[in-house]
């Protein structure tokens, strides 16, 4: 399977970077996640302690136990702690951890920010242990669950923080591996970033923070603020209880996949099922809704529900959750637009309804949708390049701040270019994929504006440069397969954005 060998690239090449040593495989889930043949020494079952000596150590230890099992006291540093029996196994593991070593753990998706996790982590201090990356197994990794797991790494090695990073495919995977161990820090999840601290709460919340850390960058008049901060009162009501329709207030279920909504007639769930949130004057609710019915919205939502059977929302989840905030202004700006889409799309439904009936205004109507599709269509294509710069690089996804301006020297540089063709050259040897070029390494949209107007007068001149260069490096054979543009991103026009299908 694929998803397997994308793991098994990640593991193998991490054994070959941290160093030599004997290494050791612990199978004690029937659904396995590390189907890697590169271990010296492989037990498995329950039982598997029995089958190693107590004296022997290794440089490698990977344990593939199974998941969200119940909950048992364990004394793990001094400390009696009820933890999930996976966990149990995960702190035995780490007795054949050799002075230098380093364990590879299967846990749950929010690793060890499930609420017993600060606990374990602090009693595995104790012991001389560190939790120093995370890892997120590919979609669909396990054949008998949704449950996404994580990978955990765990050593005595002192760092700084945290290495994240996605697992995407089977190249990548290798990569990432290197770079955790070179603590190399890419800035994105795709090529490894460092955590700040050594807790970890889980991908979506981690993936919310920086997109909201970039939308803050994108945008001056957002501030991203604890929820907990921002409202006045975060209320609950118990079984059979109803809540008192209070002004300028959300509706947040706590789990599930309902719509935040600023209207209490218009919540689908029983009070008791939801959250309360009233603002003072400062903010808007229908901007707060707003927000939360967002792409990034939704993902700050999803980080806070905790549970592996159940997931939901504790109040106290709640008011950590971060709130990307403008002014006032904007905010009702904001709002009107919503306002005026709901009404769009109300008209044209009810344009769609009648079209069959009234065959006369068919091409007047149409006029006018091509109008409306064209404006929106860029108001689209702008929103597209912004969502990706904040969620960063990944193995489908590369930022190139220019395509051959030299930025300090303020010069015309042919190895510039050829850095952006050689990312052309490797999506259209793999899956295909997205290279914007205007874009800093950290999510920036600068545009190209600059280097157009130094070399190229303007943007029909870039792209003719553009196509001349990947003519003579890559071949116009492949122009089928490249699609290339320049995007307006808001105010910034010349977003070179670049798109290749794989060949």
């Amino acid at each position: 399977m694929e998803r397997k060998s994308i793991v098994a690239s990640f593991v193998e090449s991490l054994a070959e970077a941290w160093g030599t040593g004997s290494s050791l495989l612990i199978r004690a889930s029937n659904d396995v996640v590390i189907d890697s043949n590169h271990f010296d020494k492989v037990v498995e079952g329950s039982d598997w302690a029995k089958s190693i000596d107590s004296y022997e150590k290794f440089n490698l230890v990977a344990i593939d136990a199974p998941l969200a099992m119940a909950k048992e006291k364990a004394n793990i540093g001094g400390s009696s702690i009820k933890l999930r029996e996976n966990w149990v196994e995960i702190a035995y593991a780490l007795r054949f951890l050799n002075e230098k070593g380093l364990c590879l753990a299967i846990v749950e998706p929010p690793a060890f920010g499930l609420s017993e996790g600060p606990k374990f982590l602090e009693a595995l201090e104790t012991e001389g242990f560190a939790l120093q990356g995370v890892f997120h197994c590919p979609p669909k990794t396990l054949a008998t669950t949704s449950i996404r797991p994580v990978i955990a790494a765990i050593s005595k090695k002192s760092r700084d923080g945290v290495f994240a990073a996605e697992l995407e495919d089977v190249a990548q995977a290798s990569t990432v591996a290197r770079a955790f161990v070179d603590e190399d820090d890419g800035g994105s999840l795709g090529e490894g970033v460092m955590i700040e601290g050594n807790e970890f709460d889980g991908f979506d919340g981690l993936k919310a923070r920086i997109q909201l850390d970039r939308l803050e960058t994108q945008y001056k008049e957002y501030q991203s603020r604890p929820l907990g901060q921002v409202a006045s009162e975060i209320n609950t009501v118990g079984p059979g209880g109803s809540f008192s329709d209070k002004e300028n207030a959300v509706y947040i279920p706590m789990f599930g996949d309902s719509a935040v909504v600023d209207r209490l007639q218009e919540a689908s769930k029983k009070h008791q099922k939801l959250f309360q949130v009233v603002f003072p004057d400062t903010v808007k609710n229908s901007y707060v809704a707003a927000f939360f019915r967002s792409d990034l919205g939704l993902l700050v939502l999803k980080s806070l529900t905790r549970g592996a059977v159940i997931s939901r929302i504790s109040k106290a989840e709640l008011a950590r959750a971060p709130l990307a905030l403008p002014g006032i202004q904007e905010q009702e700006e904001i709002v009107e637009s919503h306002s005026k889409l709901f009404t769009l799309r109300t008209a044209i439904e009810g344009f769609q309804k009648d079209l069959a009936l009234n065959p006369k205004s068919a091409s007047a109507i149409r006029g006018q949708v091509d109008s409306m599709l064209e404006k929106i269509g860029a108001l689209t294509e702008a929103d597209r390049i912004m969502g990706m710069a904040r969620e960063g690089e990944s193995a489908t996804v590369e930022f190139k701040q220019t395509f051959s301006l030299d930025v300090r020297k303020g010069t015309k540089e042919k190895y510039i270019e050829v850095s952006a063709l050689k990312t052309i050259v490797a999506f259209l040897n793999t899956k295909g994929g997205t290279l914007l070029v205007g874009v800093t390494d950290d999510g920036e949209v600068l545009g190209i504006n600059d280097e157009v107007k130094r070399f190229h007068k303007n943007n029909d001149g870039f792209l003719l440069h553009f196509k001349n260069r990947i003519k003579e490096r890559i071949g116009e054979q492949n122009y089928l397969f490249i699609d290339q543009k320049i995007g307006s991103s808001l105010n910034r026009v010349g977003n070179a954005h670049l798109r290749t299908a794989s060949g």
